[in-house]
């Protein structure tokens, strides 16, 4: 998903989807690229897989913790939170937001 390229909610529900919410925690992340990430983040090493590179990173949108409900399949079937989570990112990209980024509502 770039947010550069007219993003949909439905690739926003396919990247939500691909990880597992019992499974790790989760950051949400966008490169100054535009492209949208979910990496796995655990806080016993407070890193994320992919968004350390502070020449790359945009802006971070949220840390999920684990089990809480944000991520993972079953997510994707709240639409208010899913439209919530749409617009949030919509909104930091076009306000050019760098750092820590917080949801709106």
């Amino acid at each position: 998903m770039n947010l550069d390229y007219n993003p949909t909610l439905d690739q926003l529900c396919q990247l939500i989807a691909s990880v597992d919410d019992d499974q790790d925690s989760h950051i949400l992340f966008v490169t100054k690229s535009g492209d949208v990430h979910l990496s796995p983040f655990r806080a016993d090493t407070a890193t994320g897989a992919d968004y350390a590179n502070e020449d790359t990173l945009q802006f971070v949108l949220d840390t999920f913790m684990i089990a809480e409900g944000y991520t993972g399949r079953e997510a994707t079937q709240d639409l208010e939170w899913m439209d919530e989570l749409f617009s949030a990112l919509n909104e930091h990209w076009a306000e050019k937001t760098t750092g820590f980024a917080w949801k709106s509502g």
